[in-house]
């Protein structure tokens, strides 16, 4: 009897060693926070070099994770990147390739167009948006057992197309600042709030509900913040003026939009700190960029020094701040230099929660988890491509688009530019001029059929749609 005693008792410490053992070494879900931020440019941050801009918090977040110096939208404009950010498909595949049909209610521009541009995905009664057939970033984390929610601009449709069907366990868009639009119609809300606030409490209310149940959750935080309306609060527009006053480099647009970064940040620090205060730090991974550059101002002190504004393929319209932090994984402080585009993100945030790739789904995109727990230090892809298809405002007497249709590739540091309407291309050397002040194609027709043959293979790849003559097209 002693003997079996002495053994259960020897049996009972070693199984309670085992499941101390299996506690320590199991790895939890970590959860994602993803803050996408609207129409934020590549300089409007203090931590990416302006000094104009108060962003301690979005700095903190740069401190602590690791920053990439060469980050790309997939768009200049809102929808089509968001389309690719939520599917992880290039725009070929899931067809939102504007925000909406300008140049059809425009005549000049509509008979200046030789061709016509593919048509946007739409469905009847939902409008143009993302069909629900593409499996969303959302639907794969939740076949991993996350719970999802996403509250602020969504700009994917509405109705059968709205968030509640796309993979989100809960939330609802928000389009304005102050008297903001919601859908579906939320009849409690006070829009008479800021919207980056409700966004933010709404946020915060979901990552606690969820770190109470234990579940592990994916947060997508679109923030309207900074696009037009320029409505920043008083107080911070006060505090600009104040503190700008006297400085004639730095327009009334340019001082309203600093009110509003700092507002964003206000609402980033919020994040943070529910993170710390539900000691969720070590188990969140956090992803902060914009949807495309910024829109133009005064003196385009929110691109500079890259030419170009939103809306347009040059560095300015495309360049986009791009930050990661998982504390204890990825390296505080740390830099990449490598070129990453809007598509990445869902193919590395499968791979930081190890969450299995949907079958039969095509994701355009790299998974970045090798750079960012510093085992491998560049990408395996030889080039990023855009499609840009948005026509609009055509000047008579100068002959010009404001934009029209470009198809773009950089690979080896070059970046070339089809000019669709005009059948020539565009090239710059990033690596000597990274703010296209020289173009180069005629002395470097070995690169540019290099580009172009790769381009070429990319449309066959994507299902790209060949231009179509115009028939209102007047010479």
């Amino acid at each position: 009897m002693r003997n079996l005693l002495c053994l259960f008792i020897c049996f009972a410490v070693f199984n309670c060693k085992a499941q101390q053992k299996l506690v320590k070494t199991s790895q939890k879900q970590p959860n994602v926070l993803f803050i996408l931020a609207d129409d934020l440019g590549i300089n409007a941050l203090n931590c990416y070099g302006n000094p104009l801009v108060e962003s301690p918090h979005i700095d903190q977040l740069y401190r602590e994770g690791m920053h990439f110096t060469n980050g790309y939208s997939n768009d200049p404009t809102c929808a089509p990147s968001r389309a690719s950010i939520l599917s992880g498909q290039y725009v070929p595949r899931h067809r939102v390739y504007r925000v909406t049909d300008r140049y059809k209610s425009d005549k000049k521009t509509l008979e200046a167009m030789r061709f016509l541009p593919p048509e946007i995905n739409k469905v009847k009664g939902s409008g143009a948006g993302l069909n629900l057939d593409k499996i969303t970033i959302a639907e794969a984390l939740k076949a991993n057992n996350y719970t999802t929610a996403a509250y602020g601009k969504w700009h994917l449709g509405k109705n059968e197309l709205q968030i509640q069907n796309q993979g989100f366990d809960e939330g609802y868009e928000i389009t304005g600042h102050y008297n903001f639009k919601t859908s579906p119609q939320q009849n409690d809300v006070d829009n008479s709030q800021y919207s980056a606030d409700v966004i933010t409490e709404n946020t915060i209310n979901f990552i606690k509900k969820s770190a109470f149940e234990n579940k592990p959750f994916f947060a997508y935080v679109p923030y309207y913040l900074v696009h037009k309306p320029l409505e920043p609060k008083a107080e911070y527009l006060t505090h600009f003026k104040q503190k700008l006053k006297g400085n004639p480099e730095v327009g009334k647009d340019e001082i309203k939009v600093l009110a509003m970064i700092k507002s964003l940040d206000d609402s980033v620090g919020q994040l943070l700190k529910t993170l710390t205060d539900l000691n969720l730090d070590d188990d969140t991974i956090i992803v902060f960029t914009s949807d495309n550059g910024h829109y133009k101002t005064e003196s385009n002190l929110f691109n500079k020094p890259y030419q170009g504004v939103k809306g347009q393929t040059l560095e300015g319209g495309i360049r986009v701040p791009y930050i990661f932090k998982w504390k204890n994984k990825i390296k505080a402080g740390s830099v990449s230099k490598e070129p990453i585009i809007h598509v990445d993100i869902y193919p590395t945030l499968l791979g930081l929660t190890q969450t299995v790739k949907p079958e039969d789904y095509i994701l355009d995109g790299e998974d970045l988890t090798p750079i960012l727990l510093n085992t491998a230090s560049q990408t395996k892809r030889d080039a990023l491509i855009w499609e840009y298809t948005n026509y609009a405002n055509y000047n008579i007497k100068r002959e010009e688009f404001t934009s029209k249709w470009v198809n773009v590739i950089q690979m080896d540091g070059y970046k070339m530019t089809e000019d669709v309407e005009t059948s020539t291309y565009i090239l710059y050397n990033l690596n000597e001029d990274p703010y296209e002040t020289k173009e180069i194609s005629k002395e470097n027709q070995e690169i540019v059929n290099k580009l172009k043959s790769r381009l070429e293979l990319w449309k066959t790849e994507t299902g790209y749609e060949a231009p179509k003559p115009n028939p209102d097209y007047k010479k």
